[in-house]
């Protein structure tokens, strides 16, 4: 009788220790590239850094989870613990395996790496070797597909048809899946688009092969996310200080319905685009929501507020190349964020497009 007061006490005391787990609708998924000082800052974070990322998360209980286990569930509209990540690493650089792995494997914390097999084939410098890649496996990282040589998927060739392109762009994604599992093993159809760039047609191409697919417009992953692009929270330059990290990995979706501008890569002479959205619901106060570009704040234009329905367009011509209109709104705690990021693809002028 004794023992068993005692197991009872015990018990109760546990359940006062132990914090309980909210479940959510949403997840936050982290984008990385290099976790170095000697790589470029605009793609980079130090290993102190990505440290101390690692330090808040744990000491601030997030709950780190696999990938495909998170975009499944909320796919199926099954809810996750309040406060999940999901950490990715894009390309597979050699200093992800010196720097970001061991931190990983010490706390047994799931991550994935996207990864082009033309590079790891031709041995390019910086890129983990497919015997690194299987130590990364080990250590409990996933192996995803990044395509096969990191190429701009949206544009097309020169004297290139529909048919081609999808043949060829179909082409490239199955031998990567195909290399990645010969050499690693089956692997979930997870894809990171290059770039981050996408359009209506290469979503539809990669729902047909099966695939999840995620893209690099900041955001977070909830129920209402369209499973062709995945928002990331890209960590890296001057989103990798505290400040910022602390504000993404606490973020909310912000539920929004795209009105017009899904056709997202526009014409040469296309250059102030016009985004129109309907907002959902979320706790924050309309009169809250701020839009930018370029960091720079934009005008919100309310076409209905009583239906939440608002326009945003550039004053400036945007540039070749990539540009995000970004929304936000703070909510009613004032301890979170709901955020939305949208992207537009322009060439030049004259219709070429920029070289990276």
């Amino acid at each position: 009788m004794k023992f068993q007061l005692r197991l009872l006490v015990l018990s109760l005391i546990c359940l006062l220790w132990l914090k309980p787990v909210f479940a959510a609708e949403h997840a936050v998924v982290l984008l990385y590239h290099h976790v170095a000082e000697d790589t470029p800052a605009i793609t980079s974070v130090t290993p102190a850094q990505f440290a101390e990322h690692l330090q808040y998360l744990d000491e601030n209980n997030f709950h780190i989870m696999a990938l495909a286990e998170l975009t499944q569930k909320l796919a199926n509209g099954q809810v996750v613990p309040e406060k999940s990540i999901a950490i990715t690493f894009d390309d597979g650089y050699r200093s992800v395996l010196k720097n970001a792995v061991p931190l990983l494997k010490q706390r047994g914390w799931p991550f994935a790496v996207f990864v082009n097999p033309h590079a790891i084939d031709h041995r390019f410098g910086a890129y983990m070797s497919w015997g690194e890649l299987r130590q990364v496996k080990q250590a409990g990282g996933v192996i995803l597909n990044h395509t096969l040589g990191h190429d701009h998927l949206v544009r097309r060739l020169a004297g290139e048809n529909e048919s081609v392109w999808r043949q060829r762009v179909k082409r490239d994604i199955r031998v990567a899946q195909q290399r990645i599992e010969v050499e690693i093993g089956e692997t979930p159809l997870l894809f990171a688009y290059p770039y981050g760039e996408f359009d209506p047609t290469l979503k539809a191409l990669l729902k047909e092969m099966g695939y999840t697919a995620f893209a690099q417009q900041s955001g977070v992953a909830g129920f209402l996310s369209d499973p062709l692009a995945v928002p990331r929270f890209p960590v890296m330059g001057t989103y990798a200080g505290k400040k910022a990290f602390t504000q993404r990995v606490n973020s909310r979706p912000l539920q929004v319905t795209v009105l017009h501008g899904d056709e997202n890569v526009l014409a040469a002479d296309e250059r102030k685009p016009v985004l129109r959205l309907k907002l959902g619901k979320g706790d924050f106060d309309a009169e809250a929501l701020n839009c930018y570009l370029a960091g720079k704040p934009m005008h919100v234009k309310w076409v209905d507020r009583a239906t939440g329905i608002f326009e945003v367009q550039s004053e400036q011509t945007l540039p070749a190349g990539r540009s995000k209109y970004t929304c936000t709104a703070q909510a009613r705690d004032n301890h979170h964020y709901y955020w939305y990021s949208h992207l537009w693809i322009l060439p030049h002028a004259d219709g070429r497009w920029p070289k990276e």
